[in-house]
């Protein structure tokens, strides 16, 4: 029978979906699609003009490069946006102050706290974001998924009031039906993520098919 999915809750960044028909093969490597294999935009090098906070360069260009960025399918391959930040102190620095030379990518999520300068403090840079996936860095992971099992009783959507099926108090599950959630991290809606997902795994399906068939 033909895959069939339902979706149990739309929240937006996130979404709970019940698959029916669905080998565990074909659902751990949609999991792993969307895991590892999307891209995205992060900050992958921090340049330091002036930095006379509390914190060392490299401590601060770690947690520069996990501020989560906005995505634009559009956007070039191999383009690179610039980000820049001149601030002095008595203040807190937070993901909004960073400037993009682009406006389809910027900062997603403007509340992240970055560093408290003190008096007289100074922090001036520039960084720079590329499109990349989780296989290159964690950094470049803009959704996470996951599945589970769905019992033989109880509602699907919520696992946790599922009944236990036996005396022992074990619990059985349906064959081939599996519960998916998916949540974002950026701009894109959760629904948007799984497409994605979706799109990337028929691509490698069909190249594999391709590549079936040559001689």
């Amino acid at each position: 029978m033909a895959l069939q999915l339902e979706v149990l809750k739309n929240e937006g960044a996130h979404l709970q979906v019940h698959l029916k028909h669905a080998e565990v093969g074909l659902v751990n490597a949609l999991r792993r699609a969307i895991l590892s294999d999307l891209p995205c935009f992060a900050i992958d090098r921090v340049d330091f003009y002036e930095n006379t906070s509390s914190m060392f360069n490299e401590y601060l260009a770690n947690r520069i490069g996990l501020i989560p960025l906005t995505w634009e399918e559009s956007v070039a391959e191999d383009a690179q946006v610039t980000f820049s930040l001149n601030v002095e102190g008595p203040c807190m620095v937070y993901s909004r102050d960073l400037r993009s030379n682009d406006d389809k990518i910027r900062v997603f999520n403007e509340n992240i706290p970055l560093i408290k300068l003190a008096a007289d403090q100074r922090l001036r840079f520039e960084a720079f974001a590329l499109k990349g996936t989780l296989k290159q860095h964690a950094k470049f992971q803009s959704a996470l998924a996951s599945y589970s099992l769905v019992p033989e009783r109880g509602k699907a959507s919520v696992m946790a009031e599922a009944d236990r099926d036996d005396e022992k108090g074990e619990r059985n599950f349906k064959e081939n039906e599996y519960i998916f959630l998916v949540e974002s991290y950026n701009n894109l809606s959760a629904k948007e993520q799984l497409q994605r997902g979706i799109r990337l795994l028929q691509q490698k399906l069909d190249a594999l098919e391709d590549a079936k068939d040559l001689k």
